[in-house]
């Protein structure tokens, strides 16, 4: 354009005499197909019509395309080189056949501001890596994808792996081990297992890691017995899979046949800080199911345990204010709830929870805790000052409360009774002197109210040696007694209206099983006719006969003989670890029951 020229209206008047003028003089100006297409008020493909020669709506004979203007031919192709155009492949490829433009119909043509529209949204459509569709009177006409236009990451963002990243399967960890009933057990570390019932009875399988190194492991088992593991691997005995992880990144709190509960193990926290720290659930096949995060630490004498389908994984935390409180962790949803916690009634006392008990209806667990004083008495005795039994669902819903006057409750499966020892104060002494003897209170496990009592009997007898003291059918509990001037173990109904000793364990009588109290008794939790005594022997009060392991260097270590869930096996783990024993705070004599017992009052 001239200086000084005044820019030329370039639509066309009328006529399609018109329209081919402004069309010659747009292509010899090099303007692009769109701005062509918007300046003629027609389509893109009309516009790429016309400027081929081809009329709208007429089919193209065959032998291709006619070439495009020599203006246009070269855009976008880098050096002027050959290329293919828009529209075209050239040349003979194997590729569809290009779509045809068609004509226009009458009276549906699209206006030059609703194809500027158009146009728009087209643009607007691909900056975003979309689609654009150009329409037509409402017909689909062409299609144009897009590649997604990838999005940077900031560098200051560091993925962040998957809590279970250190968790890595293995192979060569455990190796298998097979006794014969009645063979010695000569290995000095491991876990084994007893066979009790069915073909195989009184034989015995083990495992045992393959290159101990230094210090000998620590073996568990979980509930079910599917799963054993030490510090830093876990065993399928089903399978022979292996995993393991680097005890600074992950550490095993518990598991069961459906799955297992990790904590991330993070930077040690001073004593004055509170912990907050992240515990991840799997599944059967240790894939993770969810991932918590939770403020507390963790309270050895309630270890976390699984509801009966493993979706739920109970924890128990002391929070900063010196109080426990028990949490679910739902696997399925990834919800963690605060199903109990017990608020301390003065400062002078601390609570603690003792081991659940599965109620016997598979619907609900019973959860023993007591208030004890943190200045401990200056007589004897327990110093108790409250112990309740809380009843919950395997939802998390209460169920019910008890209060019993007993420093540690053991509750029959069926929940109607508890039982526990104390050491009685003698009646009118001031200040309050006490016996020399424990006594076992069986309770009513609704009411609270003592029933009948057993002089001279413990329940808290044992290595760390948790379980139940009840029978699987809640028809008596096992305790021990001193009859005859013999200290051993008694099965006592649980109306009290009989006592029956218990026979003496054949098996080894070497140095750690000197005590009888090493040689404690567990009953089986669902057969009420089978007893383990020491983890080593077990006894079946039907038939009266004996099966057994004879570990001949090494003491057990504190793994409950007893799964949660069956008794088909015992389990017993080497070597034995430092115990934690309570002093005994009393002797036994002769022992007896009595009845007709006072309602009311701490002499009861």
């Amino acid at each position: 354009m001239a200086e000084g020229e005044q820019p030329r209206d370039l639509r066309p008047t009328e006529g399609a005499d018109a329209t081919s003028r402004l069309l010659e003089e747009l292509l010899a100006e090099g303007k692009p197909v769109a701005e062509i297409a918007v300046r003629l008020g027609i389509s893109v493909p009309d516009a790429h019509a016309r400027i081929r020669g081809v009329p709208p709506g007429r089919d193209m004979e065959a032998g291709g395309l006619p070439p495009l203007p020599p203006s246009l031919a070269q855009q976008g192709q880098p050096g002027g080189g050959e290329g293919r155009t828009p529209l075209a492949s050239g040349g003979g490829g194997g590729g569809p056949e290009p779509r045809r433009p068609s004509a226009p119909e009458p009276g549906r043509g699209l206006s030059r501001r609703a194809f500027l529209g158009l146009a728009a949204a087209g643009i607007a459509g691909l900056a975003t890596g979309g689609t654009f569709l150009a329409m037509r009177g409402g017909e689909e006409e062409d299609d144009i994808v897009r590649p997604p236009r990838p999005i940077p990451v900031p560098p200051t963002l560091t993925p962040v792996p998957p809590a279970l990243a250190a968790l890595q399967p293995a192979t060569g960890i455990f190796k298998e081990l097979t006794l014969e009933p009645g063979q010695p057990l000569t290995e000095d570390h491991g876990i084994f297992f007893l066979r009790t019932r069915g073909e195989g009875a009184g034989s015995v399988t083990g495992w045992q890691v393959a290159e101990p190194g230094g210090d000998p492991p620590v073996y568990k088992a979980g509930a079910g017995r599917r799963f054993i593991a030490t510090t830093n691997a876990l065993h399928e005995r089903t399978t022979g899979r292996s995993w393991t992880w680097p005890e600074d990144r992950l550490r095993l709190l518990g598991f069961s046949d459906y799955g297992a509960l990790f904590e991330v193990v993070e930077e040690e926290l001073g004593p004055h800080l509170i912990k907050r720290a992240r515990y991840v659930l799997t599944n059967g096949r240790l894939e993770e199911r969810a991932e918590f995060e939770l403020t507390g630490t963790l309270l050895p004498s309630i270890p976390p345990f699984f509801d009966p389908i493993g979706r739920r994984v109970f924890l128990a935390l002391q929070q900063p204010q010196e109080y426990p409180s028990l949490f679910m962790l739902d696997g399925a949803t990834g919800w963690v709830t605060s199903v109990f916690s017990p608020q301390r009634q003065s400062t002078l006392q601390r609570i603690l929870f003792h081991a659940t008990t599965p109620a016997s209806d598979g619907e609900s667990f019973l959860l023993p805790f007591s208030y004890w004083p943190t200045r401990p008495p200056l007589t004897l005795g327990y110093g108790i000052f409250a112990t309740f039994v809380a009843r919950l669902g395997w939802a998390g819903d209460h169920q019910g409360m008890t209060r019993v006057r007993v420093d540690r409750a053991f509750v029959s499966p069926d929940g109607s009774l508890a039982a526990g020892e104390r050491v009685l104060a003698v009646p009118g002494t001031d200040p309050p002197l006490f016996e020399e003897t424990s006594t076992v209170l069986v309770i009513d496990g609704t009411t609270g109210r003592n029933l009948f009592r057993v002089r001279s009997a413990r329940l808290n007898y044992g290595d760390e040696l948790g379980g139940a003291r009840w029978l699987a059918d809640s028809s008596g509990l096992v305790m021990q007694t001193k009859i005859g001037g013999r200290v051993g173990y008694s099965f006592v109904s649980r109306d009290g209206s009989r006592l029956e000793p218990l026979p003496d364990p054949p098996g080894p009588s070497g140095e750690w099983f000197q005590h009888p109290d090493m040689r404690g008794a567990a009953p089986s939790p669902d057969d009420p006719s089978l007893i383990a005594f020491g983890r080593t022997d077990v006894y079946d009060r039907a038939s009266g006969r004996w099966m057994g392991m004879n570990p001949t260097g090494a003491a057990p270590a504190h793994v409950g003989p007893w799964s949660g869930d069956g008794s088909n096996e015992v389990v017993l783990a080497l070597p034995h670890q430092p115990h934690r024993m309570l002093p005994l705070l009393a002797d036994l004599d002769e022992t007896r029951i009595e009845h007709n017992l006072p309602t009311e009052g701490d002499d009861a």
